[in-house]
């Protein structure tokens, strides 16, 4: 497998990470143009506590990939992710119209971060002709290849479809080589600019440009002395270092798989995807969810955690509401960074292909997940979740558990996140470590954040147990957000 011998880990030096809550918007199936992204909608994004939006897809659509997607439907217009250059998408009001966006984002207390498609640029892209040392071509001494992972060009080159590797190639695009000096800087040049628009990058499969992979899938006949030559280091650590040059604040975020998190974050990338939980929650392996929440702090502050974006199935069209809404609260809940996709807080099921301008199905709005969404993202917007100390600990039979404290306040999560044959409400949570943290001894006060019941616990023989139904938590919730202080009659 690819995976395992992409080189060691480094291990992550921990630096000052802003904890962010991410708002991403299908832009072209959101609106015409940038500016129907109302100020009304900026302000009620930021009113819930999201700290950016990511408007996916706002680079011009390629010509030529959305000839080819009416292949698979008439109703498709291109993929935003086989981007010809990187110039404002001119339909969608272009740069100018981009710049007002951002403008009145940043009014209503919000970052704006856009796509970078570090692997590929579309098959038409006129840097195939203007560079064409930029691209994979064909090279029988370099790799074996069938001609089904290449096209000719009209500038006559035998170009590379991009790829990932675990699945078939992309045939809108073209494949980029990173053993290109050339292409190295022009790259950079291009993130310097973007730099100059957006407040960060949401980098599109980062792991691909990787040094080690590179060398093992598109150059497994070169010497060692070769690559290092055309290639002697990273290319993410020299382009970071250079663009973090002259905009320090500008955020480079990894979409990154293959358990690369660690070495991406340790080229400077600001946050990663966190895949491994959001599989470990689809599945309902708390074994695996209790894994990665128990990694180093440093680490979880750099992730990126999610249970929806463009490229997963809605959350909605795999889980129960309950479920839906407990997986939703522990991410929120948690010292890391989160987004959320837009139509997920509505409960949206169709996921829409990034091709696809308007849904087959019209979906009424499930008001109810949409308060309930409304009234975790208040709950989990206070310091004590940005900033506060993060443990695990048992909490019940079949729960994820943690605790939040910092120098006020004390709050856990209790959350059944996997199927369990005994209801959430009927379980005794063990608020021990609470009370523990707390410095509570007979007596404690206990408030559920999302009803505000509260209630006074006594402590029986060696600990603190409260069954969740007495938080006023009904037969259908599946997770409890709770803060225990002290009695006013002691401690």
């Amino acid at each position: 497998m690819l995976a395992g011998v992409l080189g060691p880990f480094a291990t992550y030096s921990p630096r000052s990470i802003e904890i962010l809550r991410i708002y991403e918007i299908n832009t072209r199936a959101h609106c015409r143009s940038f500016a129907d992204i109302t100020d009304s909608e900026l302000i009620e994004i930021s009113r819930l506590g999201f700290d950016a939006i990511w408007p996916m897809g706002v680079w011009q659509i390629s010509e030529g990939a959305r000839r080819l997607s009416k292949v698979i439907s008439e109703d498709y217009e291109g993929s935003p992710y086989a981007i010809p250059d990187y110039k404002f998408n001119s339909d969608l009001g272009g740069r100018s119209g981009f710049r007002a966006l951002v403008k009145r984002a940043h009014v209503a207390g919000l970052k704006v971060i856009v796509d970078f498609v570090s692997n590929h640029m579309a098959i038409d892209s006129p840097w195939i002709s203007k560079h064409p040392d930029f691209f994979i071509r064909n090279n029988p001494a370099a790799r074996e290849r069938t001609t089904g992972d290449y096209f000719l060009h009209k500038s006559g080159e035998v170009v590379a479809f991009g790829r990932d590797p675990y699945f078939p190639p992309w045939h809108d695009t073209s494949q980029l080589d990173y053993t290109s000096a050339g292409l190295r800087s022009h790259v950079i040049e291009v993130l310097r600019w973007i730099s100059r628009h957006a407040d960060g990058v949401r980098c599109d499969m980062a792991m691909l440009a990787l040094r080690d992979y590179i060398r093992q899938y598109w150059y497994p006949g070169a010497s060692d002395s070769w690559l290092a030559e055309r290639m002697p280091g990273e290319f993410w650590k020299e382009a970071i270092d250079s663009v973090k040059d002259s905009a320090p604040d500008f955020l480079f975020i990894a979409e990154a798989y293959w358990d690369k998190e660690e070495y991406l974050l340790n080229l400077g990338f600001d946050l990663v995807y966190e895949k491994k939980l959001y599989d470990g929650l689809v599945s309902g392996n708390i074994q695996l969810i209790n894994e990665r929440l128990s990694r180093p702090l440093e680490l979880l502050r750099a992730s990126l955690c999610f249970t929806e974006n463009h490229d997963e199935a809605r959350i909605a069209s795999l889980f129960s509401r309950a479920r839906n809404l407990a997986a939703a609260a522990l991410i929120l809940s948690l010292p890391s960074s989160v987004l959320i996709h837009e139509g997920q807080m509505e409960g949206k099921r169709e996921k829409l292909p990034v091709q696809r301008l308007r849904p087959l199905h019209a979906e009424p709005v499930d008001a109810a997940i949409k308060i309930a969404y409304t009234y975790l993202l208040q709950a989990t917007s206070e310091e004590v979740f940005r900033e506060g100390s993060f443990a695990m600990f048992e909490g019940g039979p079949g729960l994820v558990s943690f605790l939040r404290q910092n120098s006020s306040r004390v709050v856990g999560y209790f959350g059944q996140v996997s199927d369990h044959w005994q209801k959430f409400n009927t379980i005794d949570l063990n608020l021990s470590p609470l009370a523990h943290a707390l410095g509570a001894h007979k007596r404690m006060r206990v408030t559920n954040l999302l009803t505000s019941t509260t209630g006074i616990l006594e402590q029986k023989g060696e600990g603190f147990f409260l069954r969740a139904g007495q938080l006023s938590v009904d037969d259908e919730t599946r997770f409890c957000l709770v803060e225990v202080s002290l009695d006013h009659q002691g401690a």
